[in-house]
């Protein structure tokens, strides 16, 4: 200290600019100089170390003695000026980053401004390999969250108890969830059956992901989706928490698709069988009823019981014959005159005609039709064939006194849609698949031909028609026509 103490002014000065210019970052010191309202109009240059000549790409002597603006005109529109005015004034460190490009360079730099005196000491360092290696990460960050937020299938991700942590735009739009509505959800809350849910966990804990996962979910409004589920377990390498990430697809439209083509296959064979029988049957049944005519001519009214089984053979040949028209109907394109209508009208109509049985039977009847819906082109004499035909097939599952038949019509999207339920029997789902196959019936009495007739009216309006049930609960169909 004694030695230090005992040097000279100017071995000191030179002693501070080597230790300052021997720095990595640039250092430089600046005057405020003030106009006559005491107010800083401009600074000069006090010190500037070596790297700082660097970085602004003079030497200290075009610098020294000389004023801010005038040498680097461009700190006042870069807003560098007036931060080092509001560290002289306010006498608060200041520190942010600035980037510089043109005239051969492109860099970032942390610049660190502190008062000294009547001005200030500024530091540079340059930061511009973190900076881009900062950049970089963002710019992936912002490149995988747009694939999140735009993909068309829905994606989660959830934590070690499977709650909701994150989900996409479509999640929320397939399941009819906000993010913050979601955040109170788990995953298990949207699957329908428990056992399901179970399975799905088991082989994701035991394999650490699950490919191609079928299974049945329900939205907000309770709608139940087909879905396709693919989670795969993450975990962090510093903190070892465990959280999962998955996709999921609806499949319900495809699957929907897939079982019309089959039961469409089904009713272009079922065609082509009724009309083969129809030939090779009602030939001969034509044959058989001219005989049974000539017979009865012929028969003296002396023997006994012959009008008996005249009666019988007549009958029993007339039950065949409407069998075979029935067959024919109920698989052959409907021929329809289309008028755009409300919907609302038709299904008056038709409930019109079942009111009575309701209410000898004592059963409740609850309608709520949807207002303002848009008119769609249906074929009124038709359509009302189909929905008698389901309101009386739900009348007849129910029990007199405990019976409650429900109608409503509704706008849900792009389609005009109807739903009758009942409070009836219900079926269980191996019944449910073959709901609208010809011949299948749960009566003991029928031909199982009702249905095939109300799903070929239906599909001849290019709509399509669904069923849910659940044994001992009921059913209930679900009608939707294109608008």
């Amino acid at each position: 200290m004694e030695q230090i103490e005992g040097l000279n002014e100017g071995t000191v000065e030179r002693l501070l600019k080597s230790i300052l210019d021997s720095a990595f970052n640039g250092i430089m010191t600046l005057k405020a100089i003030r106009g006559q309202d005491k107010k800083i109009i401009n600074f000069e240059w006090q010190f500037v170390n070596d790297v700082a000549e660097e970085i602004l790409g003079f030497d200290s002597d075009d610098l020294l003695e000389h004023k801010l603006l005038d040498i680097l005109p461009h700190n006042k529109s870069d807003g560098l000026f007036e931060s080092y005015k509001t560290v002289v004034e306010t006498g608060q460190l200041m520190t942010f980053e600035q980037h510089y490009a043109g005239n051969n360079t492109d860099k970032w730099y942390k610049i660190a401004i502190v008062k000294m005196g009547d001005g200030v000491t500024v530091t540079f360092q340059d930061v511009s390999d973190l900076k881009e290696a900062i950049l970089e990460v963002e710019a992936r960050e912002k490149k995988y969250q747009k694939l999140f937020d735009e993909s068309i299938d829905a994606i989660f991700q959830a934590d070690a108890r499977f709650r909701f942590l994150d989900a996409n735009n479509s999640l929320q739009h397939l399941f009819r969830y906000s993010l913050d509505q979601l955040m109170d959800l788990t995953l298990r809350d949207l699957i329908l059956d428990s056992i399901a849910y179970r399975d799905f966990k088991k082989t994701l804990t035991d394999q650490k992901r699950v490919e191609e996962y079928e299974v049945e979910m329900h939205d907000a409004a309770g709608y139940k989706k087909i879905c396709i589920v693919n989670c795969v377990l993450l975990i962090d390498p510093e903190s070892k928490e465990k959280s999962y990430i998955g996709v999921i697809r609806d499949m319900t439209k495809r699957r929907q698709a897939d079982k019309e083509l089959v039961q469409a296959e089904k009713l272009s064979m079922t065609g082509k069988i009724a009309r083969t029988i129809a030939h090779e049957v009602r030939n001969p049944l034509t044959n058989l009823t001219l005989a049974l005519d000539q017979l009865r001519d012929e028969v003296t009214d002396e023997i006994e019981d012959a009008n008996l089984y005249f009666s019988i053979i007549k009958r029993n040949s007339d039950r065949i014959g409407q069998l075979i028209t029935d067959l024919l109907n109920s698989s052959k394109p409907k021929d329809l005159k289309l008028v755009r209508q409300p919907l609302n009208d038709v299904v008056n109509q038709s409930i019109g005609l079942v009111r009575d049985r309701l209410n000898l039977q004592n059963m409740e009847f609850h309608e709520n039709l949807g207002q303002d819906l848009p008119e769609i082109a249906l074929d009124a004499d038709q359509m009302n064939i189909a929905l008698l035909n389901l309101f009386i097939n739900a009348i007849e599952a129910m029990k007199p006194d405990q019976g409650q038949l429900k109608v409503s019509t509704a706008l849900e999207g792009d389609r005009v849609v109807v739903h009758v339920s009942d409070n009836g029997k219900g079926l269980n789902k191996e019944d449910l698949s073959k709901l609208f196959e010809p011949f299948f019936t749960g009566k003991t009495e029928g031909t199982g031909l009702g249905l095939t007739t109300v799903q070929n009216i239906i599909r001849s309006h290019k709509g399509n028609i669904r069923a849910e049930s659940e044994v001992g609960k009921g059913t209930t169909f679900t009608i939707s026509f294109p608008l």
